[in-house]
């Protein structure tokens, strides 16, 4: 089901989703629920040394997302706010996973990548509400990471442009699952910033578009590959002898 009055801000690293979430919030009268980057014990530790701490930085990230997104939903059908601008949704929690998971280095492992999906599954799609509306801020690689080196945040100066792409990538497979799903996509060009007022007028005409719930696009698992134990390697080689 969809939370009306629920609206998530979805892009890439550096695209500027803190700055919208906002600037969107404060014009519509909603509340803002941002990322707490500097809350994160796992962030500046992941950057230095990303195979060691991949799999517990997702985690946490899922249950942090989890308890905000309980929290606001509640207040929501409660009425004891109006609405909420969400800078990165959990639902977007799954693409950094499954990025750490493709990764070359097997970031995140597939048995972790497993583990990690069953208990989105338990803690999320039980949980079943959307936003009303996804803005997706569309903005290349390279605009993107000009805007992480200008902020100047020292865990994130390591980023790499090809990091940025393959979130890129991952980014556009997710919004088109999202669509399928049924979700309203609201996607803005961000090479450029646009004036609050331009957003806000398209939130409202995007926001009375028909929507209608069909299911969420499971991500498929990996199938773990179990490595040979040492005494049958040893025979092997005996073998080979």
């Amino acid at each position: 089901m969809f939370a009306e009055g629920y609206i998530g801000i979805a892009g890439t690293i550096g695209v500027g989703k803190s700055t919208l979430t906002t600037d969107l919030a404060k014009a519509l009268n909603f509340e803002p629920i941002l990322e707490e980057v500097d809350g994160n014990p796992y962030l500046e530790r992941f950057y230095s040394d990303m195979k060691g701490y991949g799999t517990m930085m997702q985690v946490w990230l899922l249950n942090h997302r989890f308890r905000q997104h309980r929290e606001f939903v509640t207040r929501i059908s409660l009425g004891k706010i109006r609405g909420v601008v969400q800078d990165r949704t959990i639902w977007e929690d799954t693409i950094f996973a499954r990025m750490l998971n493709q990764h070359p280095d097997k970031i995140i492992s597939d048995i972790d990548y497993n583990t990690y999906l069953d208990l989105f599954d338990n803690m999320v799609l039980r949980e079943l509400v959307f936003p009303q509306l996804m803005i997706y801020l569309d903005c290349s690689p390279e605009v993107a990471v000009k805007r992480i080196h200008a902020r100047g945040r020292v865990m994130e100066q390591t980023i790499t442009l090809d990091y940025l792409r393959a979130l890129k990538a991952n980014y556009e497979a997710f919004v088109s699952e999202m669509e399928q799903a049924g979700v309203r996509i609201l996607r803005i060009p961000w090479e450029e910033f646009r004036p609050i007022s331009e957003v806000v007028r398209l939130v409202h005409e995007y926001s009375l578009k028909p929507s209608s719930f069909t299911k969420w696009v499971r991500p498929l698992r990996r199938p773990p590959k179990l490595e040979p134990k040492p005494q049958l390697l040893e025979k092997r080689a005996d073998a080979v002898a």
